[in-house]
Formats: structure tokens, C-alpha cells, sequence
């Protein structure tokens, strides 16, 4: 029988131009407001360590993007909706029920600090204390789950920072960069909070729109973060927000 090269020919150029589409599409991400992962900078334009790092993935694995930095609770309404592709971000069953997690991009230990020299050695010490905690945050499933902790809602971790150092809560929840990043700015010096208690390691993942999914475009995302982190490109980026610090907790 002779080869159907005809056949081929049609079957591989409708392949090839799926995935030239797929890539020809420009990319809506979202950024979590929240310092130092998104914020705006001095110069009035957004920036930030997961603002850049969204934008470089986009662009390694070969798209144009948009990326706008929302309220930390609305970027995974527009996710859910499809109103963006993908943010990067701490996941919750919000998400999981409408995003697909692509995969992991950064990890980072969760941390509970007070205002020095008060430090906790367990979850359990914090029975009946109240823990600020930044909205919509879920940074740990057993400080979750016990509920004789009061929990008090706030905007930030500068917020949090600031109420703990003027004794109006107990202790702040939140990741070790995060935390450390705002206590610098804000002139916080180390010996000014307490040994941290650390509970777990959080992951930053890729999470994209189930509305907008394209198996072409999460394989090639999932793709560029492997060679970003073979290069250690992603790193770099994280250095630069951390540098002006040497406190005892950094990214894993």
C-alpha cells in the first residue's frame, strides 16, 4: 500500500497550527496584591517578585501577556470566572474547583511572629490568642483547623506588623517572606520580633482557568517554569526582593 502522505500532510499542518494558535494568544494573569509578591511601585507602575515571575513564564513559554494586580481574594474570582488565565498564588477550594493547579513555582515556609521576646514553641500555646491574619489568606491547614485561636482580619502584612508591635494582637500568620519583606520596610528590626514558629512549607502554583484551558498552553507553561528552574532564573528573581534582608527564614 503507498504511503497517504496527503493524509500526513493535512493531519500534521492542523496539529502545528493548533499549537501555533495556542501560542499566538496572548495571556491574561492576574497578580495577588500583596508585597513583595505584587504591588506598585514608586514609579506608579505594578511590579513585584510574582508579578515578574508570571510575566517571565509567559514569555518563556513563548506568549504574549497582560498582567493586572488585583485584591488577593478578587484574583481567583477572575480566574474561576475566566476573566484571566492564570495567577500564581496560594491555592483554595475556590480554585480547586474552578482552576487546574499547572504546577508548583515557589515554596515558602508559613510562619506565626510576635513582638519580641514572646515566642511560641506550639500551635497549642496560642490557644485563646489573637492572630492577625492578612484576608482571605489560608497559609496552613492545622492553624485552620483549631479553632480556639481568634483570628483579626487585616488588609496586609504591614498591617499585621504594625498592630503587633503597638500590642494590640498576639501574633501574625503569613509566609516568612512576606512578613520579613514588610517588617524591613517598615524600619522593624529582627531583634524587634520574636523566634518564629514555624508550621509548614506553602506553595506558589500555576493555577489557569478551567474556562480557558487549553492543554497546549498548560503543557507549554508547565514546560517554561522546568526550564526556568533548571536555569535558576526564577531564583534571581526571588533574590532581588529578599537581598535587603538576612533574617533566619527565606524561600526554599
Amino acid at each position: 500500500m503507498k504511503p497517504r502522505w496527503g493524509l500526513f500532510a493535512v493531519v500534521f499542518a492542523v496539529l502545528l497550527g493548533g499549537s501555533l494558535a495556542a501560542c499566538a494568544r496572548e495571556l491574561r494573569i492576574v497578580t495577588i496584591e500583596s508585597a513583595p509578591f505584587g504591588f506598585v511601585g514608586e514609579d506608579g507602575k505594578p511590579t513585584g517578585m510574582m508579578f515578574e515571575i508570571g510575566n517571565l513564564i509567559a514569555a518563556e513559554a513563548g506568549f504574549t501577556a497582560s498582567n493586572q494586580i488585583e485584591p488577593y481574594q478578587r484574583t481567583a474570582l477572575s480566574v474561576v470566572r475566566g476573566e484571566a488565565d492564570f495567577v500564581l498564588r496560594y491555592g483554595n477550594p475556590e480554585l480547586a474547583q474552578g482552576a487546574i493547579a499547572v504546577t508548583r513555582v515557589l515554596g515558602l515556609p508559613t510562619i506565626i511572629v510576635s513582638k519580641a521576646p514572646t515566642t511560641w514553641r506550639s500551635l497549642s500555646e496560642l490557644s485563646g490568642k489573637t492572630v492577625a491574619v492578612p484576608r482571605g489568606g489560608r497559609f496552613d491547614a492545622t492553624f485552620d483547623a483549631d479553632t480556639s485561636i481568634h483570628r483579626y482580619e487585616v488588609n496586609d502584612y504591614a498591617q499585621s506588623l504594625r498592630m503587633l508591635l503597638q500590642n494590640r494582637l498576639d501574633a501574625g500568620i503569613g509566609s516568612s517572606v512576606g512578613l520579613y519583606y514588610n517588617a524591613s520596610k517598615l524600619g522593624i528590626r529582627k531583634e524587634q520580633l520574636g523566634t518564629p514558629l514555624v508550621l509548614s512549607t506553602q506553595y506558589f502554583e500555576l493555577f489557569f482557568s478551567k474556562a480557558n484551558a487549553d492543554p497546549a498552553i498548560l503543557a507549554a507553561l508547565k514546560e517554561a517554569v522546568a526550564r526556568l528552574e533548571k536555569r535558576n532564573a526564577l531564583q534571581k528573581i526571588v533574590d532581588k526582593y529578599v537581598k535587603d534582608f538576612n533574617w533566619a527564614l527565606t524561600p526554599k
